[in-house]
């Protein structure tokens, strides 16, 4: 199995993750690219699906589609956000393969992880995304967000938060005008670049509506029900978007999503040690 990787897709902050994930490969027929490389290969790693950043979008389009090439994306996680990381097969999210199918709860301690039981709140929030993302549809979020507001006032009359994306900032108050009882919530630091005040917007939601990024998997393990696409790691936890039960939201047992959660990310001595490799390996 030849390996190609391409380690100058990564941000300052990847470039800690991607040495270890190299290391890890020791024994491997692994050749390490610049971007301007493209050699035939069986796997291919690479750093994010944000892909206007770093020469990622060539790269991830001359091998996307290759029959006997796969993917290995890497990227930041959502669980401790800068601590631990994500690392997929073909993809990212739902539509990734993370090997794990055979998981238990001895994750849920190392990454400090526990559900609080499902609310019932009085807000609805709706999240964007940053749209240079492969895994967001080809439409403007603002215009996402008129089509989410126009489904939700066809089913409640309760309070809306827009919630723009931190560092993907959109405008959003023309849609304030368009709607009666919709808010604009701007992202507000909690003194970390990355961290924000999203929990205290959560504490009082009865929903959160999200295509499939982050703020998914924090509204569930907070107990707040979401309604997401197909794509999101929280769709089998989760309600449909555009279903009719947003008053009446699904409150499964997560239990068993949280153990599989556990087995997506991966610290970065855990990278080194080779522990996703040996997983990964095996469906590769």
């Amino acid at each position: 199995m030849k390996i190609a990787i391409f380690p100058d897709t990564c941000a300052q902050a990847g470039k800690p993750v991607m040495k270890a994930f190299i290391k890890s490969l020791h024994g491997e027929d692994v050749v390490i690219c610049s971007n301007k490389d493209r050699p035939d290969a069986d796997v291919v790693v690479m750093w994010s699906v944000l892909l206007n950043i770093y020469g990622r979008e060539p790269i991830y389009n001359h091998y996307k589609n290759k029959p006997n090439t796969k993917l290995l994306i890497l990227e930041v996680g959502g669980l401790m956000r800068n601590h631990s990381w994500r690392i997929g097969i073909n993809g990212i999210n739902a539509e990734a393969d993370f090997a794990n199918q055979d998981v238990d709860d001895k994750r849920l301690k190392k990454l400090g992880l526990s559900l609080q039981p499902w609310t019932k709140g009085e807000h609805i929030i709706v999240t964007t995304q940053n749209s240079y993302s492969a895994a967001w549809p080809n439409i403007k979020p603002e215009h996402w967000c008129q089509r989410i507001i126009a489904w939700l006032r066809t089913t409640t009359d309760r309070k809306i938060y827009l919630r723009p994306h931190p560092r993907h900032m959109v405008n959003l108050n023309r849609i304030t005008k368009e709607f009666v009882n919709v808010e604009v919530s701007h992202p507000k630091s909690t003194g970390n670049k990355d961290e924000v005040d999203f929990k205290a917007l959560l504490k009082n939601a009865h929903a959160v509506v999200n295509y499939n990024s982050n703020p998914a998997i924090e509204s569930v393990m907070a107990g707040v029900p979401v309604f997401v696409d197909q794509s999101s790691l929280c769709h089998e936890v989760g309600n449909e978007i555009y279903a009719k039960n947003v008053e009446n939201p699904h409150t499964p047992d997560r239990q068993q999503w949280l153990q599989k959660i556990s087995y997506c990310e991966w610290f970065v001595e855990e990278i080194e040690q080779g522990m996703p490799w040996q997983r990964l390996k095996k469906k590769l």
